[in-house]
């Protein structure tokens, strides 16, 4: 966990860099692949134009931002073996924090409120959660971790509270020697977690008992702390389970609905995002191509639209920005009409699972 040697930065090297927006711009960051296969970090604004774009040395997943907007932390792909500190405005590379040994990143985490400790969800060798406690201010040292009390942890947020983090832990049993090889699905024990940050103890579990075959796996955070729980369905085809439960201080509820609506995403969410007021949830499912509008008080589906390949999905002004694997990207309003955003910068690259504003 060191700053990138003068050597390892001319072996990536950065594109040149578009002139920063204004700070008060709406602004998004997501990893992506370019038409040749190459792996990217890019940001643009809500009209798609770019913002920059960098090399990666392997491809990246989710990312955490600090909370004054200064810094952004990417996190390669599960099991990862590093996660870049940049610069949101320029992309400038600033560190590159290597894997603990015996240790993976699972592809997100979080900064504390006062910005001088990061979370990152992590794997060891027998699929076992860990968080790794990282400080900011010594250079992203490694000073430490506690379990997550599961296997396969994923998605990671801040708790209102700022001294508990909610952690996914997606249950299915893996090697990270491996990777993506999968075992024991038959018994595989999917959960949330709250931890203390400051000992690492169990504050709460949540598991979704409907369904045993449902992994929990990716989070949105409402301002008022309501949960959005997106779901993976490992169980069989013909079953239609629902894909999103919400966890506030009455406990977790699963959402009702009709087994055709939840059909529209094929088993698989792969993410999801709050509204910046918090009253809707968005959910999206590249395999089915489709995603929802959630209503927060009512825990109903308000709206369904459809994007193909589409899963990166951020609060934006009027909805949520959405973009697609296939390139591209819409912004979806509360009633889930879309407009494309007509950028060839957006067009031009694929873009990965997830995407945070900055």
């Amino acid at each position: 966990m060191t700053t990138l040697p003068r050597r390892a930065a001319l072996a990536l090297p950065f594109l040149a860099l578009a002139r920063p927006a204004p700070a008060a711009e709406a602004g998004f960051l997501a990893a992506a692949a370019d038409a040749e296969g190459r792996w990217r970090v890019a940001a643009f604004g809500a009209d798609g134009a770019k913002r920059f774009e960098s090399a990666m040395p392997a491809r990246g997943h989710g990312a955490a931002v600090g909370p004054d907007g200064g810094t952004a932390v990417l996190f390669a792909r599960r099991p990862g073996h590093f996660a870049l500190v940049l610069d949101p405005a320029s992309g400038a590379l600033r560190q590159v924090v290597e894997r603990a040994p015996g240790r993976w990143f699972c592809g997100h985490g979080a900064f504390s409120a006062d910005g001088g400790t990061l979370w990152a969800s992590e794997i060891d060798a027998t699929g076992e959660g860990v968080v790794g406690v990282y400080a900011v201010r010594r250079g992203y040292a490694r000073i430490g971790e506690f379990p997550t009390g599961g296997a396969d942890p994923h998605d990671v947020r801040l708790a209102p509270d700022g001294a508990s983090i909610w952690v996914a832990n997606g249950g299915i049993r893996t090697d990270p020697r491996l990777p993506r090889t999968r075992f024991e699905l038959e018994a595989f024990d999917s959960s949330l977690v709250r931890l203390d940050t400051g000992s690492g103890r169990l504050l709460a579990r949540h598991r979704v008992a409907q369904d045993a075959s449902l992994s929990l796996r990716h989070l949105a955070l409402a301002p008022d702390g309501t949960v959005a729980i997106a779901m993976q369905h490992e169980g069989p085809r013909q079953d239609r389970p629902p894909l999103v439960a919400l966890v506030d201080a009455a406990g977790l509820a699963v959402l009702p609905g009709p087994a055709a609506g939840w059909g529209l995403l094929d088993h698989y969410i792969g993410s999801a995002a709050a509204s910046a007021d918090g009253t809707l949830f968005a959910v999206t499912s590249p395999r089915g191509g489709a995603g929802l509008v959630i209503e927060a008080a009512s825990r109903r589906v308000r709206a369904a639209f459809t994007l193909r390949d589409g899963c990166g999905v951020a609060a934006a002004p009027g909805g949520f920005l959405v973009t697609s694997g296939l390139g591209g990207g819409v912004l979806v309003a509360a009633d889930g009409t879309q407009r494309r955003l007509e950028n060839p910068f957006l067009a031009g690259l694929r873009w990965d699972n997830h995407m945070v504003p900055i």
